[in-house]
This record gives C-alpha cells, sequence and structure tokens, in this order.
C-alpha cells in the first residue's frame, strides 16, 4: 500500500462501526504516520531529514525538472533543492 494520505484517513475514520474497523485502519496505517518513528527513535533531526526526503520524493515524482521542484516544496532557489538531494542521498533522474 502506498502512504496514505490524510485524506484517506479522515475518510476511513468516518467509516469506522466497529472494533474490528478500527483496528484495520490501524494497521493501514501503522509506520506511515510521524509519530509512529517518535515512539522508537526521539531524534528530531533524524524525524527532519526523514520529512524532508520524504517532501522531496513527493515533489520529483510530481513535477518534471527540480526548478519546479523546488517550487513547489517553497524552497527560496532550485540550489537548496540540489543541497537536500546530496545530504539527503535522494536518488533521482
Amino acid at each position: 500500500m502506498e502512504r496514505p494520505t490524510f485524506r484517506y484517513i479522515l475518510d476511513r475514520l468516518n467509516e469506522i462501526k466497529t472494533q474490528s474497523d478500527l483496528e484495520a485502519l490501524k494497521s493501514d496505517v501503522e509506520g506511515y504516520l510521524p509519530l509512529d518513528k517518535f515512539e522508537e527513535e526521539f531524534d528530531v533531526n533524524t524525524a527532519v531529514d526523514n520529512l524532508k526526503r520524504d517532501y522531496v520524493n513527493r515533489a520529483l515524482n510530481k513535477v518534471p525538472t527540480l526548478h519546479e521542484a523546488a517550487d513547489l516544496l517553497g524552497l527560496k532557489s532550485y540550489q537548496v533543492l540540489v543541497n537536500w538531494i546530496k545530504r539527503l542521498d535522494i536518488k533521482h533522474d
């Protein structure tokens, strides 16, 4: 399953009627939410890097160029994105 979106989670919450519905939702989202990572390890820098990595990958998959990805992410420049890609060891075409 792909990473569940916030909208998906909200829609699923509206459908919950039984304990088993709730358990099924928990299985679907377990491990995908940022707080799941905090329970295992509370390292803010790692959590921020993971979040950046996730957003950069999503932006790179959504638009065709690095310039557009930088704009989509709200970064001040294309070079900031290039630096993040290098520092976070993100693979891209």
